[in-house]
C-alpha cells in the first residue's frame, strides 16, 4: 500500500464516520442516551482492550519487518565475505567461486525479490546454491592457507543461509485473518461506541472532529500493521535489496574484468 492510498483509506475512513454521525444525528430527536455518561465504561473499556490489542499485533508485525530487514543485511554481508575469501584460491578457482557468488547476489535482487511478494522464493537463486556447493567439492586445498578459506567459505555460507532463511521466513504475513477480524471488529465497535454518544445539542464541528479523530487513529493503526506485515510490498518505506545490490557494487569495483556465466538479472546466459 503506497501512501497516497494509505492516506486515502484514512481520510475516507474518517469521513464515513462524520456521514454516519451526520446522519444519526438528524434521525435522533434528541440524545441517543438517557444519561450522557452511561455507557462511558463501555467505551473505556473497548478502547483499551482495542488499544491492547493492537499495540501487541503492531509489536508483533514490527519484528516480522525487523527480521526481515536483518536477514537481508547479514545475507548481503555474507555474500560480501565469501567474494573476498575465495581471493585465497588460486585464480581458476577463485574466478569460478565468485562468478557464481555475483550470479547468486543478482538472482535475489532481480528475481527473488519480486517473488518475496507472492509469498514465494526463486528457483534460480537455489541453481546459483547448488553450483557453487558443487564446486566446493571440486577444491583441491592442497595447502593449509586453501583448507583455512575452504573453513571460512563453510562459516560464511552457513551465515549467508540463516540470513537468507531468515528474510525468505518473513515473506509470509504474520498476522492470520482471524486477528485482522478480531482487529476490523474492534475498531468498528469502538467508533459506534462514539457514535452512541450523538446529541444534537452538541455542536457539529466538534463532534464531527472527534468522531473523525477516533476512525482516524483506528484505521491508521490498522494500515500500520498491515504495513509491517507486508515487508517486501511495493509500498513507501518497505524493505529493498539495498544492501544486495551494495555487495554487488562492491565485487564488480573488486573484480571488473570478472567472466559471469550469467545476465544483469542472475539468469545463467545461453550456450
Amino acid at each position: 500500500m503506497n501512501v497516497p492510498l494509505a492516506i486515502l483509506v484514512v481520510v475516507a475512513a474518517a469521513g464515513l464516520a462524520v456521514l454516519l454521525m451526520v446522519v444519526a444525528r438528524r434521525l435522533a430527536g434528541g440524545p441517543l442516551l438517557a444519561e450522557a455518561t452511561r455507557d462511558t465504561p463501555m467505551v473505556m473499556m473497548v478502547s483499551t482492550a482495542f488499544a491492547v490489542l493492537l499495540a501487541f499485533v503492531t509489536f508483533a508485525a514490527f519484528q516480522t519487518f525487523n527480521g526481515a530487514k536483518t536477514g537481508a543485511r547479514s545475507e548481503a554481508v555474507a555474500v560480501l565475505g565469501m567474494f573476498r575469501t575465495a581471493a585465497l584460491f588460486p585464480a581458476q578457482e577463485r574466478d569460478v567461486l565468485r562468478a557464481d557468488f555475483v550470479c547468486y547476489g543478482r538472482a535475489v535482487v532481480d528475481d527473488e525479490w519480486p517473488a518475496m511478494r507472492r509469498g514465494g522464493r526463486s528457483t534460480l537463486v537455489e541453481r546459483w546454491i547448488a553450483s557453487y556447493r558443487d564446486f566446493f567439492n571440486q577444491l583441491g586445498l592442497s595447502s593449509p592457507r586453501e583448507q583455512l578459506a575452504f573453513e571460512e567459505l563453510l562459516t560464511e555460507a552457513r551465515d549467508r543461509t540463516d540470513g537468507r532463511r531468515e528474510r525468505l521466513s518473513q515473506a509470509t504475513p504474520s498476522v492470520p485473518p482471524p486477528l485482522w477480524i478480531v482487529l476490523a471488529l474492534g475498531g468498528c465497535v469502538a467508533v459506534a461506541l462514539q457514535l452512541s454518544m450523538v446529541d444534537r445539542r452538541e455542536r457539529l464541528l466538534v463532534h464531527g472532529m472527534m468522531i473523525a479523530g477516533v476512525a482516524a487513529i483506528v484505521t491508521a493503526g490498522l494500515v500500520l500493521v498491515y504495513f509491517l506485515d507486508h515487508p517486501y510490498a511495493r509500498h513507501f518505506g518497505s524493505i529493498k535489496p539495498a544492501e544486495m545490490r551494495q555487495s554487488l557494487a562492491m565485487m564488480r569495483d573488486r573484480a571488473p574484468d570478472l567472466h559471469l556465466p550469467c545476465g544483469v538479472d542472475g539468469r545463467p546466459l545461453s550456450g
